[in-house]
């Protein structure tokens, strides 16, 4: 009777809407922010490398495939492997983010069924953790980056600072997106993860879009892929230029129409992850 009780209490609590739910989320980053550095330290507390394997794969792929590509596709070495270490670990975080929403939900069933209905906590704990992991590769990128070249230094921050939220705003609301999908389809995760594969390629992270100019028809295909313009949003200042500017258009579009769109399905469907979960 209580279990019964507590579920229809549950399914009965209508979510609010995104916005407000994400603001009460910021305002209370308790859970979602310190159970995901809990989730980190526990993980690595008994190894002997502790936290330094949070960067010892970042800086094993990098070392590794810039020393080969750059060989193979004859690219200067000064030149790739700053582009393939930022490229490398700005995707890397989107794929972490893409991932943990597309089973975010499902992973916190009991916290939903125990009557938590703002689902936005739980998709900043997937933000969370591949933030904290991404602190750690970009300690590699700056090493790579200052052995390599020159740094821009304020200039790099100053635009990072604004192209930065942009990245997170467009990624919050995929991310919004596909755990709701991902509630209510369980395939979502593996079909997601087919998809990054395949999008791994496509996107100028192991090759350098400088090879492809936008004014070229295989630069205007390469440039339909809006993961190319987000990565580019990073990457592009920490390399000391400016993204290319429809880089920003698009992404500032589809963060609007995105986030229109995640408030719609959030506001129409968040009250029913309970019952999918």
């Amino acid at each position: 009777m209580t279990s019964s009780a507590g579920m229809t209490g549950t399914l009965s609590a209508r979510p609010a809407g995104l916005f407000a739910s994400l603001i009460e989320s910021l305002r209370s980053p308790s859970f979602w922010m310190y159970s995901s550095w809990l989730d980190l330290v526990t993980r690595y507390r008994g190894s002997l490398l502790g936290l330094a394997w949070l960067c010892l794969p970042t800086a094993i792929f990098v070392l590794l495939l810039g020393n080969v590509y750059s060989r193979l596709m004859g690219y200067p070495i000064e030149t790739y492997m700053p582009y393939l270490a930022t490229g490398y670990v700005v995707w890397r975080f989107m794929l972490q983010v893409i991932n943990e929403s597309a089973g975010a939900f499902a992973s916190h069933k009991a916290f939903i069924m125990d009557g938590r209905v703002r689902l936005t906590d739980f998709i900043l704990r997937s933000f969370a953790k591949a933030g904290l992991q991404m602190l750690f590769g970009l300690v590699v990128v700056a090493a790579v980056v200052l052995w390599y070249q020159s740094w821009e230094g304020v200039a790099s921050l100053a635009t990072i600072a604004i192209t930065m939220p942009l990245l997170l705003a467009n990624l919050f609301w995929v991310a919004v997106c596909i755990g709701l999908v991902g509630a209510r389809f369980p395939d979502t995760k593996d079909a997601i993860g087919t998809i990054l594969v395949a999008g791994f390629l496509l996107t100028p992270i192991l090759w350098m879009i400088d090879r492809f100019p936008p004014d070229s028809m295989r630069g205007m295909l390469a440039r339909l892929n809006p993961a190319f313009h987000l990565v580019d949003l990073v990457r592009a200042p920490v390399l000391g230029h400016a993204p290319e500017q429809a880089s920003i258009i698009i992404a500032c579009a589809m963060a609007v129409v995105g986030w229109l769109l995640a408030a719609l399905l959030y506001r129409r469907y968040a009250r029913f992850v309970a019952l999918w979960v």
